[in-house]
């Protein structure tokens, strides 16, 4: 393999989120795992920054003082453990999904794939994820501080302070709050929906029509399972 055939292996996942038709195509005639060596850098890198950038938006109110969640003794045990759990989140939220359109895609009349070439389109998919997670990073950059000055801690754990929490997250951030909670989840659960139709069109050699059949069933199941992606 040479470095120009190794270049477009790595710039993969970005081919299949924006020309997933050509991207697709590239991996049905030459399967290769390369790309998710970025992949798998990228997914840990935009979830890390979002849990970072979204924590240097808390202040708490320590002795008094208000004083950055980040700066606090338990931000590397929050943020080790939240990391490691939205990595799990998003593991096994694709889990579902793909084996959901895997199995859904079995019942077409198309071309024959193998498992391999099916599971390694599937997982092209988590590149939605890196785009996401950055976004909700940047965003975070962007927005204002949240001095919760009723906590000295992080997360709230009783019902009295996430309801105090949750007032000064909506005065602070007022309707973007929103935006992270659902709109978001909703556009990257439409961009898998509609990547995921291009992956079964591509692989199997089917209408567009029945791809999107076959991945608004597969996602369904994902949906109502699990609801929007994390």
């Amino acid at each position: 393999m040479n470095a120009k055939e190794t270049l477009k292996d790595l710039a993969l996942p970005f081919k299949i989120l924006f020309r997933p038709l050509s991207g697709f195509s590239q991996l049905a005639q030459k399967p290769s795992w390369i790309g998710l060596l970025p992949l798998s850098a990228l997914v840990l890198l935009a979830t890390a920054a979002t849990l970072y950038t979204r924590a240097a938006d808390i202040d708490l109110n320590i002795n008094g003082q208000q004083t950055s969640f980040i700066a606090t003794d338990a931000f590397s045990g929050w943020f080790l453990s939240f990391l490691i759990s939205l990595l799990i989140s998003i593991i096994i939220y694709w889990i579902v999904f793909a084996s959901g359109l895997a199995l859904v895609s079995r019942s077409l009349s198309g071309k024959q794939t193998s498992w391999r070439v099916q599971v390694l389109g599937l997982v092209y998919l988590l590149s939605v994820f890196v785009v996401t997670y950055a976004v909700r990073a940047v965003a975070y950059l962007a927005l204002p501080k949240l001095y919760f000055e009723q906590l000295s801690f992080w997360p709230p754990v009783e019902e009295a302070q996430i309801n105090s929490a949750l007032n000064v997250i909506l005065q602070g951030w007022g309707p973007l709050y929103p935006y992270f909670e659902f709109i978001l989840p909703i556009v990257a659960f439409a961009w898998l929906v509609l990547l995921g139709a291009a992956a079964v069109k591509v692989l199997r050699e089917v209408s567009w029509i029945k791809a999107l059949i076959v991945s608004v069933i597969g996602f369904s199941i994902t949906l109502i399972l699990f609801g929007l992606p994390p």
